[in-house]
């Protein structure tokens, strides 16, 4: 290669490089208000005035803290461009950009195309951890397992005929793909294997702990799946032992139905709770004394109505028929000891969430909120609307979202923002178009619950549908490429 010849990877880098210097200036402008929203939480700040959702964003407790590019190059702006881009500036600087950094930026943006459609509600719906399928469960006590190892066609595979009062309230996959279990208005929780070959079903009592008048509103698996926490109207949560068909544990730490629970992390030692008497309970198998939570994280004013875990046995997401979505840290929770000598007002309006509108004010904080930060712009009515972390393959973990009310699916940013809304509705009005040249009037659908593919940018939101919101629907969310 001769002194005047240029190296055409360096000359490549130099183009882009010089390409948004160009743009540099003239987005300056227009980025500084390019996530302006007025459900932003200016109030979420330290003592310091920093908001609390930033500062996280840079802890690398939810992804890895970037390097700064170059002068000039500014990842960021060209990450927004387009994929052919990113994966240039990838292969040029191999060493500045990691799965993470390049996934996070790729997050689903199509209001999305009808999947499956069903004559019943569908109460939640999910990705395996390996997305190599999706399981439904709705109120014909049918769960309905699909195999999506290619993404784009959900082909069912097995449907579970199950058992139990009104609905199944809701299922889980073991951490080996091999069982699922789901869970009624009963003391029954009934284990079924994934093979679409073996029909069997296997019924887990709880009735000697837990009144058949009673039933269980959430079930997970720990994470070795030798056993199940539940959740139960009867306002206690039940630890069960799957090999020796026994309940382990029976937790009465709260004053009203537990809508939610969930293990904080793969060694299932800590537990959440998430109760309809507004609060989080924290529970250490290790240190549990005559049946005590560890602490309480208090800031919820009504009814919890899910809890997920991020994994790292510190950080929880919750949904509260407060119409707000809360990011907690149990480094912040109340200690049980503490809890039991405060002096704590009931902010509850005493209303039916199923039926009206909350009467509340949306902006109120409770004076005892020990939350992170707090989320709102979306809407939990009708049923117990559901929350997640996004994948930590790809995103760090770097968003939360949500259903809603208003058959709408939201992407929040840790800071607060809404960064990205998807509206069910006109994924079911497209459908309907292309098969009926009528004019047609849709009543919006509720949203109940979401699902991020863990290795793809696509999401898939399960929805109530139809006049009466007496059917269900399922809809894929996929990443389309911006048009500039």
């Amino acid at each position: 290669m001769g002194n005047n010849s240029i190296n055409p990877i360096l000359g490549i880098y130099r183009l882009l490089h010089r390409t948004l210097e160009i743009q540099e200036e003239s987005d300056n402008e227009s980025s500084s208000n390019s996530y302006s929203n007025e459900n932003y939480n200016n109030n979420e700040v330290d003592a310091d005035g920093m908001n609390k959702g930033e500062i996280l964003m840079k802890s690398g407790e939810f992804g890895i803290i970037e390097p700064s590019p170059d002068k000039g190059l500014n990842a960021e702006k060209l990450f927004s461009k387009n994929a052919c881009h990113q994966l240039m500036l990838r292969e040029i600087l191999p060493g500045r950009f990691s799965k993470i950094s390049f996934g996070k930026n790729f997050r689903p943006n199509t209001n999305g195309e009808v999947a499956v459609n069903y004559g019943v509600r569908a109460y939640s719906g999910q990705y395996s951890l390996d997305g190599s399928f999706f399981y439904t469960c709705c109120q014909d006590f049918r769960v309905h397992i699909y195999d999506t190892t290619n993404p784009n066609v959900f082909k069912e595979t097995k449907t579970i005929v199950g058992d139990g009062r009104w609905t199944i309230t809701d299922a889980n996959l073991s951490s080996d793909n091999q069982w699922l279990a789901y869970t009624s208005i009963t003391p029954i929780v009934y284990l079924a294997k994934t093979d679409p070959n073996v029909d069997f079903q296997i019924p887990l009592d709880f009735s000697k702990r837990l009144s058949y008048n009673y039933g269980l509103w959430s079930i997970r698996f720990s994470n070795d799946s030798r056993e199940l926490v539940g959740g139960a109207s009867d306002s206690r949560i039940y630890v069960y032992d799957i090999e020796t068909r026994n309940v382990l544990l029976q937790l009465d730490g709260h004053d009203d139905d537990v809508n939610a629970v969930c293990f904080a992390d793969d060694s299932s030692h800590i537990l959440f709770s998430g109760s309809d008497d507004t609060y989080i309970k924290v529970w250490d198998r290790r240190s549990m004394r005559g049946g005590k939570e560890s602490g309480v994280l208090v800031g919820h004013t009504e009814g919890i109505t899910y809890v997920t875990a991020k994994g790292d046995g510190r950080y929880c997401l919750s949904n509260s028929k407060d119409q707000t979505m809360k990011l907690w840290d149990i480094r912040m929770m109340v200690s049980g000891e503490r809890f039991e000598n405060m002096q704590l007002e009931d902010y509850r309006q005493g209303w039916d969430y199923r039926l009206n509108n909350y009467p509340g004010d949306r902006h109120f904080k409770h004076p005892q909120d020990v939350s992170v930060m707090t989320y709102r712009g979306h809407s939990v009515l009708k049923t117990l609307i559901r929350c997640h972390f996004s994948p930590i393959s790809t995103t760090g973990q770097r968003y939360l979202y949500t259903g809603s009310e208003d058959g709408r699916v939201r992407i929040f940013s840790l800071d607060g923002r809404i960064i990205q809304s998807l509206d069910v509705i006109e994924a079911i009005r497209n459908e309907r178009n292309r098969n009926t040249s009528r004019p047609i009037y849709l009543h919006r659908p509720v949203t109940r619950d979401v699902s991020w593919h863990p290795h793809l940018p696509l999401m898939t939101s399960t929805s109530w549908s139809g006049p009466h919101r007496d059917s269900g629907v399922i809809v894929c969310h996929s990443y389309k490429e911006p048009d500039h």
